[in-house]
């Protein structure tokens, strides 16, 4: 499940701001929420919350459950949080609240459904044998093996909806999870308006390392390298794998 990539709205850096508050009553779109304990985000129609998903390591919460865990999160004067907003056109809205609907994230009527993936009473987060609609399907153990192998490789990471799901290797996959996501967004975004076709891979180099980022079936790969590794080999790899994947 993937929503629109709507319009960067910014990053709301104190939440319980009046004028914040204020401005949110008027907006349409994703706000996307970031918190130490998972994210997600919360879907938003002039100041009407229609859908909401938050996952954590243990599992999602779905709509009314994901709204209510997000509050109690929230609460938490201690809790890091980051907010974020995509505003949304009328299409852009209309799509995205028909893929809520489709994946049972819609709040209204969902108080009595337990969140998928987490503990219901007399279980275990670990007992739970459904998968909750949308959820991404994950790769192959060896396959993230074979990249990290490769010479000059540190790290590799898979994210779905800027969290990471599998990762292999010595990085700060959160943080890079979820600024993986806006880099891989803004990539599809250039390359859907210079109609260069689908987005395959992104390279970005610093003076500390490289990294490359590419679509992998549901998730998004991230590669972390030395700054002296030969991506070649690596990008091969990779395609391999997209290829794979995708049959």
């Amino acid at each position: 499940m993937k929503l629109p990539a709507g319009t960067d709205g910014g990053t709301i850096t104190n939440p319980r701001d009046e004028k914040i508050l204020n401005d949110l009553a008027a907006f349409r779109g994703a706000l996307e929420i970031r918190m130490s304990s998972g994210n997600g985000f919360i879907l938003m129609a002039d100041g009407r919350l229609q859908a909401a998903l938050f996952r954590t390591a243990a599992g999602s919460y779905k709509g009314q459950s994901a709204l209510s865990f997000m509050t109690i999160e929230s609460g938490d004067d201690g809790a890091d949080r980051t907010f974020h907003l995509r505003t949304y056109s009328e299409t852009d809205f209309a799509r995205a609240l028909e893929i809520c609907r489709t994946s049972q994230l819609l709040i209204d009527g969902d108080e009595t459904e337990p969140p998928s993936g987490a503990a219901s009473p007399g279980t275990t987060a670990g007992d739970s044998a459904d998968e909750t609609p949308g959820s991404p399907e994950y790769l192959d153990e060896s396959k993230l093996k074979k990249i990290l192998s490769q010479p000059g490789v540190i790290a590799v990471s898979a994210f779905f909806e800027g969290f990471p799901v599998q990762s292999m290797g010595d990085a700060d996959f959160e943080h890079v999870a979820a600024s993986a996501e806006d880099f891989m967004r803004s990539g599809v975004r250039i390359a859907e308006e210079l109609q260069a076709g689908p987005l395959e891979q992104m390279i970005l180099e610093t003076a500390e390392n490289k990294f490359i980022i590419a679509p992998c079936g549901d998730l998004f790969l991230c590669v972390f390298t030395t700054p002296d590794a030969q991506l070649g080999l690596i990008r091969v790899v990779l395609r391999s794998i997209q290829s794979e994947v995708c049959r």
